[in-house]
């Protein structure tokens, strides 16, 4: 602990302390922004993933339902198809709110052109089977997109996780370094401090 004697003024040392705040102020800050993408991620998987899985469950449930009414020869009376092709339309358009990749988009509008021309072949009294079936293929294509970009998202928020856990040890590491910082300088001024009383003998 000799170094402590050689300070020859509190400057250094305040301005070593200062140092060390505007580290942990820096650290902090960077705590922030972490905190921010993990949000960002959890709402993404939430809004862009889940979401947009249920969303493709009820349009598998509607060309079910579709399916369910063809009679022998692939097709159905317009009446009874109407609701569907509506249910469709709409469900695809809160799709469309989610954030969609660019392979996903790509496949989504293969649906959709597929879902036109179901309900332009069912209203023509036109053999569906084959398109329905293709739109059943790209819900499930659609479907593994979402597993996989939800792994992606997950593994993005496992990093932040882990850098998270780092700043925090780091930040701890230099309030301790700090706090042992001030004990030794108060220790040195105590020493100095009783060094300069004189002793008496008896």
């Amino acid at each position: 602990m000799k170094w402590t004697y050689s300070i020859p003024k509190k400057f250094k040392a305040s301005l070593l302390l200062t140092g060390v705040i505007v580290i942990i102020l820096f650290n902090n800050l960077s705590e922030r922004t972490n905190s921010r993408q993990l949000k960002s991620a959890f709402e993404s998987i939430y809004e862009d993933r889940l979401m947009a899985e249920s969303y493709i469950m009820e349009l598998s449930e509607e060309l079910h339902g579709i399916e369910n009414k063809l009679d022998n020869h692939g097709k159905i009376a317009p009446q009874n198809m109407d609701e569907y092709i509506k249910n469709l339309d709409q469900i695809c358009l809160r799709y469309l709110d989610t954030k969609l990749t660019e392979e996903e988009r790509e496949h989504f509008v293969k649906f959709e052109i597929l879902t036109w021309n179901i309900g332009q072949g069912l209203r023509a009294g036109n053999n569906v089977e084959n398109q329905i079936l293709a739109a059943f293929e790209e819900l499930k294509i659609l479907s593994e997109i979402q597993v996989k970009e939800a792994k992606i998202l997950m593994g993005q928020t496992g990093r932040i996780f882990s850098s998270v856990a780092i700043s925090s040890q780091f930040e701890i590491a230099m309030l301790i370094i700090a706090a042992l910082f001030v004990q030794a300088i108060m220790f040195a001024s105590k020493t100095i401090k009783n060094s300069n009383f004189p002793s008496h003998l008896n």
